[in-house]
């Protein structure tokens, strides 16, 4: 019955935006913000510059921006894919306590199961010399010891790993004098693509949330994926 309560609502007219891709590599900027490496005069600690874009705007950038010295790293969406082996039943229904601000007090939120895909990240490394690119290497391999913990607001238990490393190094010049080298870090994500959420009143309604409704997190019942009907029981018995 949740289910297709849900399914009803969703085939309404609307817009939701979840911002899973921008949650995901604001994340990864944020970590990769705090590289710093020690100058070829081992005198000075420089912080690296990092933006969001793919290899080839990347490249542009290096070229038309007069003011960006290199190492510079550069961060992108290469790919995304199912993860069959995190595959869920596409009956189960997730079942949140959150706490409504508004009405000071808890409530409970549903939704169907998220998708588990892999998303993956490419980690692009831009310098003139090769010691200031094994320095940035080395401290992104540390990050990832062995793996990587991704917090957002959809969860702060999603695991990232770097699967390959890749030297590049093509001569690009900004100049015509200058040689960058170029080394790629692919990094892959175990996400889950959340579906709309839906508060569940106290009559048994399902109902969209909307802005004029807060509801900050509370408290995420212990297995967090159930059947329809687990969550039918679970609401019954507390109501």
């Amino acid at each position: 019955e949740i289910r297709k309560a849900i399914q009803a609502l969703e085939l309404e007219k609307g817009h939701t935006q979840s911002d899973f891709y921008r949650e995901y590599t604001q994340f990864l900027i944020r970590k990769l913000e705090n590289i710093s490496i020690i100058d070829s005069e081992n005198k000075a600690v420089v912080d690296i510059p990092i933006f969001y874009a793919n290899p080839e705007r990347a490249i542009a950038k290096i070229k038309e921006d007069r003011n960006l010295v290199l190492p510079v790293i550069s961060v992108g969406i290469s790919d995304i894919e199912d993860d069959i082996g995190r595959r869920r039943y596409n009956m189960n229904v997730v079942v949140e306590t959150a706490w409504n601000k508004t009405a000071q007090r808890a409530t409970r939120v549903v939704s169907v199961a998220p998708k588990a895909v892999n998303l993956s990240f490419m980690v692009n490394l831009w310098a003139k010399y090769l010691e200031d690119l094994n320095q940035i290497t080395e401290k992104i391999q540390l990050m990832f010891n062995p793996s990587l913990e991704f917090r957002t607001k959809f969860s702060d238990y999603i695991q990232g790993f770097i699967t390959q490393v890749a030297d590049n190094s093509v001569t690009v010049a900004p100049d015509r004098q200058d040689r960058v080298l170029k080394r790629t870090i692919q990094v892959s994500v175990e996400a889950y693509i959340p579906n709309q959420k839906y508060l569940y009143t106290n009559t048994g309604r399902i109902e969209k949330l909307n802005s004029d409704i807060i509801i900050e997190p509370f408290l995420e019942l212990s297995g967090s994926a159930t059947t329809a009907q687990t969550v039918t029981d679970q609401i019954r018995q507390s109501t």
